[in-house]
């Protein structure tokens, strides 16, 4: 009877285990740049962004549009981070990938270029910038689950690139990940209502975690423009995941900070648990 009991035990504690709740976000920081001054300038920004991410307790988060100096300013600022970062990718602005250093082990990652030749770095199709996806292979270090974490920012200018790097994306993810557990975060540049959402939902690899969510918290859409009145419901900003993936929670962070956005995005938030 005891052993019963604990045998019962121990499955119960490794179901739980299993089960672990991890909170995944997406963040499109701004570029530091000298026409947001001086009321949206980084330096008076960068603590805002710090203070978001640090008190929503992102557990694995990406960024975009990251400069050499916002990557030192974000990684002086949230010491609990590991990042990885591809400083080549749209010129000097990087989409990196932020996770925990007490709760995950960096098993692999890497980066392809959104192009023909995923191994070129040059522009492709009708994009006015290289675009490249970042990615990591992380170890719940309690759990010993491990998942994939996709970062990407498509071209704002090029519809074929646009159209070209959502169809190339589906085909790497299936190929870095295989069947893993895989998520891709990112500034898409297109919203909900557009062909190349509709063809990554249509795909049999990934979908919109919005959509699975039972809980959704959407105030706004994810662009502000550093507008404290804009309104909208359009979501360009986006975290796309695979079938082993269960959605618990899904939000816009709308946080404000005086009056003043720490960017002109909008962070997006997910809570998940993976599938047995």
């Amino acid at each position: 009877m005891n052993r019963f009991f604990l045998v019962f035990f121990l499955s119960a504690f490794f179901s739980i285990a299993q089960a672990q709740q991890v909170r995944l976000a997406t963040f499109n920081i701004r570029v530091d740049v000298a026409k947001d001054a001086p009321a949206n300038m980084w330096k008076d920004r960068a603590p805002m962004v710090n203070s978001l991410i640090s008190f929503h307790n992102f557990d694995v988060f990406g960024i975009q549009e990251a400069q050499p100096n916002q990557l030192e300013d974000m990684e002086k600022g949230l010491p609990k981070y590991t990042v990885v970062a591809d400083g080549k990718h749209n010129g000097l602005n990087s989409s990196a990938i932020f996770f925990k250093t007490a709760a995950y082990d960096l098993l692999k990652s890497g980066s392809f270029w959104l192009a023909p030749n995923p191994t070129d770095g040059n522009k492709a199709w009708d994009a006015k910038y290289p675009r490249g996806c970042t990615w990591v292979a992380l170890k719940d270090k309690k759990t010993a689950k491990v998942f994939y974490y996709f970062n990407t920012h498509l071209d704002h200018v090029g519809v074929e690139a646009r159209k070209n790097s959502t169809k190339l994306i589906t085909v790497k993810i299936k190929e870095i990940a295989g069947d893993n557990p895989a998520a891709i975060c990112g500034d898409f540049n297109f919203n909900q209502h557009d062909d190349n959402y509709k063809g990554i939902q249509q795909s049999s690899v990934l979908t919109d975690a919005f959509l699975l969510s039972p809980v959704k918290y959407t105030p706004n859409g994810t662009f502000n423009g550093f507008n404290i009145t804009r309104s909208s419901e359009e979501r360009i900003d986006h975290i796309f995941i695979t079938k082993q993936i269960n959605v618990e929670r899904y939000g816009i962070l709308t946080d404000c900070f005086s009056g003043k956005f720490p960017s002109d995005h909008f962070p997006v938030m997910i809570d998940v648990t993976f599938k047995k």
